[in-house]
């Protein structure tokens, strides 16, 4: 038998260690539903695992990303390439620098030589590994808190200086553990908002989390002086829309999509009536997962109105039916969805924000094409479980009488 040489060995050695940490965090997250700190742990080597599950999404394989053998097949496949590319790595080095007969000299120039190619190849491992390990141990649970002053014509004066607190897009699953929505939740409570907007994507994956994320906002949700309004966004639907919807409305949200409600400036209570002086708030339906009802979220708004939308995408703001010259009046909309585009490379922007207008509405206070649209980056993580210069965040909005 050819024998086998000692650096084979260690790189086999990786090979089984790096599968079993990755197989052994993903199931724990995604197959047994386990949440905590391990949940970090897990992103951390989903990162690594992706050459892995790249070919088995092109082939149809990604609704059985919580099988237990889909998990192993992904990492088995994935770290093989990282133990191949390390190894040809390994190689090139040691054809560039084997030592030949030579003046004593040059021998000491090309040692120097291979051991700063040495050192920039540590060092480039080090980045590699540092880098996956800032954008999902570390940067994925700094929240950010972002304010915003906005005008709103028109507005009563019970209604100057209202604050407004935007919790959007906790993802509540297999990234991200209910410690650290519950950190969030309190980190909205500490604002005292006087009225929450929750603008979807409370669950991940499938439907274990629904109950769940709904009582974890309870504690904002009864912190809010006037009360919170709701509507739901695309991973909602894609567990079970109805289900999420009762299960925050058993914890007092007023769910909105394609509905509307009023503010009461005397009461300062949330009612399904129009009365003097009110700000109306009205909700749209996911624009990909369910109906987009214009005509009934906005029946019986008056014209000299001033109303504030809720809609989870922001792409929303660029329908036909909200740009035309007869399109319904609106002061603000709030939304989600595109995390910031979850990573922000120095100089080069977002390279993948999930919108059909790139960059635009990655997040922030943005000028739609009628009205402005506040793009809350979120809490969670989607697509890929990283944040790089894109740090979680709630924003807060105070409204002033504008011209």
């Amino acid at each position: 038998m050819p024998k086998v040489s000692s650096r084979t060995r260690r790189l086999i050695a990786l090979w089984c260690v790096a599968v079993t940490l990755g197989s052994i965090t993903s199931i724990a997250t995604w197959t047994l539903h386990l949440s905590g700190p391990i949940q970090s742990v897990s992103n951390f080597f989903y990162i690594f695992a992706l050459p892995g599950w790249v070919p088995l999404y092109l082939v149809g394989l990604s609704g059985v990303r919580d099988n237990p053998i889909t998990i192993v097949l992904a990492n088995a496949m994935a770290w093989a390439c990282w133990c191949i590319a390390l190894a040809s790595v390994l190689v090139l080095c040691d054809r560039l620098h084997r030592r030949r007969s030579m003046p004593v000299e040059q021998e000491v120039d090309d040692s120097r030589r291979a051991f700063l190619t040495q050192g920039v190849l540590g060092i480039g491992m080090v980045g590699a590994v540092a880098s996956p390990g800032y954008a999902t141990l570390v940067e994925p649970w700094e929240i950010k808190v972002r304010r915003y002053t906005v005008p709103i014509a028109g507005l009563s004066n019970e209604f100057e200086g209202l604050r407004i607190v935007q919790f959007s897009d906790p993802h509540l699953g297999p990234r991200i553990p209910e410690s650290f929505m519950k950190h969030a939740v309190q980190c909205a409570v500490d604002l005292r908002p006087d009225l929450l907007v929750l603008t979807g994507d409370y669950i991940h994956d499938g439907t274990n989390q629904i109950e769940t994320a709904a009582q974890l906002c309870k504690p904002m949700i009864d912190a809010s002086r006037i009360g919170a309004v709701g509507v739901l966004g695309n991973h909602d639907w894609w567990g079970d829309g109805k289900r999420m919807s009762d299960a925050l409305r058993d914890q007092g949200v007023h769910m909105i999509d394609n509905d509307r409600v009023w503010l009461n400036p005397v009461t300062h209570q949330i009612v399904n009536e129009h009365a003097p002086q009110a700000l109306a708030m009205v909700g749209l339906g996911d624009l990909t997962e369910d109906a987009t009802d214009i005509p009934r979220a906005f029946r019986d708004l008056r014209p000299d109105t001033p109303r504030l939308l809720l809609a989870h995408q922001p792409d929303t703001a660029e329908i036909g039916p909200l740009k035309s010259q007869a399109a319904p009046r609106v002061d603000l909309m709030f939304s989600g969805h595109t995390h910031g585009g979850q990573v922000r490379i120095p100089f080069l922007g977002t390279p993948m924000v999930p919108s059909k207008y790139g960059s635009k509405y990655a997040g922030g206070l943005v000028q739609g094409p009628r009205f402005p649209v506040c793009v809350s980056r979120g809490i969670g993580m989607s697509l890929l479980p990283v944040r790089f210069g894109v740090p979680p965040e709630i924003v807060e909005v105070t409204l002033m009488r504008g011209g």
